[in-house]
């Protein structure tokens, strides 16, 4: 297909490296496959240098931000590789209200990520490509440059812009602009496509997929369990991998499942703010394991030492534009799935996940999951998860690209 032959350029939100990059990274690993991408990572600004100084992302990056000095590098995914660009310091600007004065500075950070990428495109000899704007509108939502030749324009919304904490001041703006421009949009949650889709008519239903064929063969080889995990011996383990954060979980019902299952390792994997640690004092119940960030490559081997995955989200307007990365990767390890209702994405899944919608069956659902688990309903959950893969995802696209660019 010559519309997914071109070369992808790629600019996220997130950096290549980052915990939560998930999608982004995963779609510019999958799209490596058959063509070159280049990803472009969000710039650090000058408040960066100062609030995250001590961050080894950060200082890794110091001479291609400072100095300019190999601003590119290539990474390899074990199948493929492709080349993530480092442009250079912006300035922090968000604070700023809307006007001339923030459209000034916003034309100046533009203009040092397009100075990136037009370096890029000389050194890779870039002669024609597709353009990826990654949940990020504020900077270069199309791209347009003299040395090749733009063949599409794609903006792609991640979730509710309006109601991140960061991303909101002038987010929802800019996205406006880049959903008029853009000659293809993809959304990842039906919620959003539901707010979003008289915008345009070029916008498309796109949720998150999972790399299946890493969790699969994770599931069907005798992995060694990792480190911190070696020692349960056969104690039942309650399982949650991703972002931990008081605007998303329901540490209420976090809890509950601690109380009500004492003989159980309750094992939470991702990214935790210490000070929810200390508010909903979690370091209180002994059968709660928190282990933090852990890189993606390594999360099949904490769900193979999983009796039970769990989602328990709160059903707050920011979970209903979420389309759960989590959710696929569970399945695809054949692991029972307990979750909140907080999304309606949820319910094309219906038939081999368990949806509570309260407390009390949550908690019933998880001794439920435990208990009837057995081979047909494993192989179920893995021929759903099957059929969404990122391979599945990137044709998906590849077809949308022929009938929106011919």
């Amino acid at each position: 297909m010559k519309e997914l032959q071109r070369d992808i350029i790629i600019l996220s939100a997130n950096r290549w490296d980052q915990p939560n990059a998930g999608p982004s990274v995963a779609l510019a690993m999958e799209l490596s496959k058959t063509r070159r991408v280049f990803f472009v990572d969000r710039p650090f600004s000058i408040k960066d240098l100062f609030l995250d100084y001590e961050s080894y992302s950060l200082k890794k990056r110091l001479p291609a931000i400072l100095f300019r000095k190999k601003p590119f590098i290539e990474v390899q995914t074990g199948f493929s590789s492709f080349v993530v660009a480092t442009p250079g310091l912006s300035l922090p600007i968000n604070f700023l209200p809307s006007g001339k004065l923030f459209s000034l500075f916003n034309s100046l950070n533009n203009w040092v990520v397009k100075t990136c990428i037009n370096r890029m495109i000389r050194k890779y000899n870039i002669a024609d490509y597709i353009y990826l704007n990654y949940y990020y509108p504020v900077i270069l939502p199309t791209l347009k440059v003299r040395q090749a030749i733009n063949h599409g324009n794609i903006y792609y919304n991640a979730q509710d812009i309006r109601l991140s904490k960061y991303m909101s001041r002038h987010g929802e703006a800019a996205e406006k602009k880049a959903i008029k421009k853009a000659d293809l949009i993809l959304v990842s949650s039906k919620n959003q496509f539901k707010r979003l889709f008289k915008q345009s008519a070029n916008m498309h239903y796109f949720p998150n997929a999972v790399d299946f064929e890493m969790f699969k063969l994770a599931h069907q080889n005798d992995i060694p369990a990792p480190y911190d995990l070696m020692n349960i011996r056969a104690t039942k383990v309650i399982m949650f991998c991703g972002y931990v954060s008081e605007i998303r979980m329901d540490y209420k019902l976090l809890k509950l499942v601690c109380e009500s299952f004492k003989n159980c390792l309750v094992v939470v994997i991702g990214t935790y703010e210490e000070n929810d640690l200390i508010k909903h004092k979690l370091d209180t119940f002994a059968n709660l394991i928190l282990l933090g960030n852990r890189r993606h490559e390594a999360i099949p081997s904490y769900l193979k030492c999983a009796h039970v995955a769990i989602i328990p989200y709160l059903c707050n307007e920011l979970n209903k534009s979420v389309y759960p990365l989590k959710l696929n990767e569970y399945l695809a390890m054949g692991k029972p799935v307990v979750t909140t209702h907080f999304s309606s994405d949820l319910d094309s899944f219906a038939e081999v996940i368990y949806i509570a919608s309260t407390y009390q069956s949550f908690l019933n659902f998880i001794e439920q999951a435990i208990t009837e688990d057995n081979e047909v309903r494993i192989v179920n959950r893995i021929n759903v998860a099957a059929q969404n893969n990122w391979g599945k995802r990137a044709t998906h696209l590849g077809h949308l690209l022929k009938e929106r660019l011919k």
